[in-house]
């Protein structure tokens, strides 16, 4: 079979050698001795490119920087053109590959260490420095400049390390967002997020204009202006992380490029406004890398924390599962011995008379009636049969006027049938604790329930709330029918729990309680949310930048 010529190692590696020349040729018109925007190109390719395209790529910036060396031969010098004949890729290549051996910027394919990317970019700016100040101090006309103004070695570092800057945090948030088969949907996730939007909106609104007046104030305006531009990107980078220095950081180095008049070679005022530059990018870059991982670290701890509250969710379905099954046991027991005592009832009326007082027969009803209880407290007929509604009516009621005090509820609103049945159980539930906890007052004479569900930009929620009329007239009553009271809790199946236990149970369905005392009442309101959907769409967030 043929095969494609993207198979062909050679074919590629020329591909690859004149892509980058003419990609080099292309960005030319742009560089200038103050911001060669090739330092950046140069680095980013050195980085992500495999090690077996470094040659094609040397290649692809000799041909194009010996075009430019060699017509300087008469006024600069043949030493000049020696010097500058050795392209500038030759002295980065041996840094960037110490650096991705010893160190590298890319501990896996999705991970930056951002702390070795600066030193990175910084050890690449300072070989360019070395280069760039040894050409020039062999040209014939600047032979004794450099001993007289070190400034300009300076400049010859301060340019290529706002150029990397200028590219290299475009290409590392390119490396990070691609996904083969997904281009669409990533250009979409970009363009809809909040960081998108504050750039179009604040940043490059506020750049636009702070250039044209930089073009058109006053000196001291442009000395200040530098400043001005990056306090926005600051502001976005403490929002956003180190992507809104990434993004911001090469647009205001751009403008200030653009719109300020250089000099051809750097003087004191220009490395003045470009030490300020690197200081304020190097910055920015370190705090929105801490930032963002702080913000990854906290979006971690909130997925666990949705995971474990959903596993608390599922286990108290599970226990609530696990006692309706034992409800039905029991009732199924307490059904066969009502069978059994019938048929044991009828062959004991032969034998002995009056069965029915005798303290055998009161004591196997009195064990029907127990099991019965049991199986009623676990998990009531009347909400297994007609739902929660129907326990909130009957099973509660029935315990209530049981223990002497009177009861009422009111059920409103809508959306019951779509909650969630761990929902629904945890509205029983917390209604059982709540109405225990203040029926525990001694002067509590009626208890009112009031229930309401609705739905809220398409998420559920229930609010219960339990009102205990306190009434010092009804203490009399309630001592006379305290052994009923006590039982109150064993008859709801509820655990007596005080208001911190109740706190958290309603806490796992990130509701809320809230408790109030007005006068002569007693008053517990709960919100629970049915939050098993939302949950379900959380996703795991990826680690994408590691900050050592």
């Amino acid at each position: 079979m043929k095969k494609q010529w993207w198979t062909n190692d050679w074919l590629v590696q020329l591909g690859v050698a004149v892509g980058y020349a003419l990609l080099y040729v292309l960005i030319h018109p742009l560089s200038s001795a103050h911001w060669p925007v090739h330092a950046g190109i140069r680095l980013a390719c050195l980085l992500l490119m495999p090690y077996r395209f470094w040659p094609a790529l040397l290649i692809g910036e000799a041909l194009p920087n010996a075009y430019e060396v060699f017509p300087c031969l008469d006024s600069l010098g043949p030493t000049w053109v020696a010097v500058r004949s050795l392209p500038p890729f030759a002295v980065a290549m041996p840094i960037v590959w110490w650096c991705r051996t010893r160190m590298p910027p890319f501990p896996s394919h999705r991970l930056i260490d951002m702390k070795a990317m600066i030193t990175c970019a910084l050890l690449v700016a300072l070989g360019g420095m070395v280069y760039s100040s040894l050409a020039y101090s062999v040209s014939l006309d600047n032979a004794e400049t450099l001993s007289a103004e070190p400034v300009i070695a300076f400049g010859y570092f301060l340019g290529p390390y706002l150029a990397i800057f200028s590219i290299l945090p475009w290409v590392l948030m390119a490396k990070l967002d691609y996904h083969p088969g997904h281009l669409r949907e990533q250009l979409h996730k970009i363009l809809s997020s909040r960081l998108s939007l504050d750039v179009v909106v604040l940043l490059i609104p506020t750049l636009a204009v702070l250039s044209w007046l930089n073009l058109i104030g006053s000196v001291e305006f442009k000395q200040v202006a530098p400043m001005i531009m990056f306090l926005p990107i600051a502001w976005l980078t403490i929002k956003h992380g180190w992507r809104a220095a990434a993004v911001g950081g090469p647009l205001a180095i751009a403008c200030i490029s653009l719109s300020s008049q250089f000099v051809d070679y750097p003087d004191p005022k220009t490395v003045a406004t470009q030490t300020f530059l690197v200081i304020a990018i190097t910055c920015l870059f370190s705090l929105g890398a801490r930032i963002s991982a702080q913000l990854l670290q906290e979006e971690e701890e909130k997925h666990s924390a949705l995971n474990v509250q959903r596993l608390a969710r599922q286990s108290f379905q599970l226990g609530e599962q696990r006692m309706r099954q034992t409800s039905q046991a029991l009732e199924y027991l307490a059904g066969n011995l009502h069978i059994t005592n019938g048929r044991l009832l009828e062959q004991m009326r032969r034998i002995v008379p009056n069965i029915e007082s005798h303290a055998f027969y009161k004591q196997a009803l009195a064990t029907q009636n127990q099991v019965y209880r049991l199986a009623e407290s676990m998990h009531p007929i009347a909400w297994r049969e007609r739902g929660l509604p129907a326990a909130l009516n009957e099973t509660i009621a029935r315990a209530l006027d049981e223990a002497g005090i009177a009861y009422r509820c009111e059920i409103n609103g809508r959306g019951f049938s779509r909650l969630a049945p761990s929902v629904l159980t945890a509205t029983y539930r917390a209604a059982c604790e709540a109405v225990v906890y203040v029926s525990s007052r001694l002067a509590c004479t009626r208890v009112k329930l009031m229930l309401r569900g609705g739905e809220t930009n398409g998420k559920r929620w229930v609010v219960l709330r339990v009102e205990g009329i306190l009434e010092d007239t009804g203490v009399a009553n309630a001592v006379y029918l305290s052994e009923e009271r006590q039982r109150l809790a064993s008859k709801l199946g509820a655990s007596a729990l005080d208001v911190a236990e109740m706190r958290d149970h309603v806490s796992i369905f990130d509701g809320g309680m809230h408790v109030r005392r007005p006068q002569d009442r007693l008053q517990i309101t709960v919100l629970l949310q049915d939050i098993t959907q939302e949950a379900r769409r959380v996703p795991s967030a990826p680690v994408r930048l590691w900050v050592k």
